[in-house]
């Protein structure tokens, strides 16, 4: 048996603003949207996708148009209308993403706009999800629950409906890896924003052992191997500010996007004569 913590990624995600898409055909679309994609990330994550290959495929949910690089399995998904497209990086697809890049690469090709992080720490030991769980000196997560189910037993700490959460769960055999315990946290809106900071910053082991501090685990089997974690600096959010942002964003662009391509106005004119 060992302590050791093997520290990962398994999920990232963000979203990055796409032109109003309206009644295009599909390759103008797929064509813009992988565009938006690269400019968005500063082409940092050009080398691990293939701008050429991206295929449709099936979307889900809120989303109504989905494609995805079949080499990265990276997809991007949108909805015609919505100024914003969700670039979804899955566990397999971050093991291929992190082959060309590291993980300071990816938190800053999101540019301020993550919205799922899930940090995982596998343990190689025959110990329980709940042994594990229920030894915590955190008092911030008094939501609890324990499933069982036909593939592996799972702890929830946390609402999952709230901004941070943890979950601790075993794969049974013959899963190639029921011989692990996964202790994972999963960061969401405003504070995915916040830990994809620390990370754009400092190696994913720091950011991991940061990311899971405020769940307090106490069991000997969080051998930290000496690395302090660090603590996270919240934003000032305030929810006017978001409104405005997303009035700007969602109304006052597409507007002047629309009078500039009627030519009811000259956009560079109109710029340098409201804006500067």
């Amino acid at each position: 048996m060992t302590t050791e913590l093997a520290c990962k990624l398994d999920w990232f995600s963000f979203t990055f603003p796409i032109t109003l898409l309206g009644e295009k055909d599909n390759e103008y679309t797929l064509t813009h949207v992988v565009s938006a994609f690269h400019e968005h990330t500063g082409q940092r994550l050009l080398s691990a996708v293939t701008k050429s290959l991206w295929t449709w495929v099936p979307s889900a949910g809120f989303y109504t148009h989905k494609i995805q690089c079949p080499n990265s399995l990276v997809s991007i998904s949108w909805n015609a209308g919505n100024p914003f497209a969700l670039c979804e990086i899955s566990g397999t697809s971050i093991d291929r993403v992190l082959l060309s890049c590291t993980a300071a690469d990816l938190a800053v090709a999101a540019n301020k706009r993550a919205t799922r992080i899930d940090f995982a720490v596998d343990i190689e030991t025959e110990e329980t999800p709940e042994a594990f769980a229920t030894l915590r000196d955190s008092r911030s997560f008094r939501a609890y629950a324990f499933y069982t189910t036909e593939t592996g037993d799972t702890c929830y700490i946390g609402s999952r409906k709230s901004e941070r959460m943890a979950r601790v769960y075993r794969y049974n055999p013959p899963h190639p890896r029921a011989h692990l315990l996964r202790v994972e946290a999963e960061y969401k809106g405003d504070a995915a924003k916040m830990i994809c900071d620390v990370l754009s910053q400092q190696s994913l082991t720091f950011t991991t052992l940061t990311a899971h501090a405020p769940f307090g685990w106490a069991h000997e089997l969080w051998d930290t191997n000496g690395v302090r974690a660090g603590k996270i600096i919240a934003r000032h959010y305030n929810r006017s500010d978001a409104s405005r942002l997303r009035w700007l964003n969602t109304v006052v662009a597409p507007a002047i996007k629309q009078a500039a391509r009627e030519g009811m106005i000259d956009l560079n004119e109109w710029i340098e004569e409201y804006l500067t």
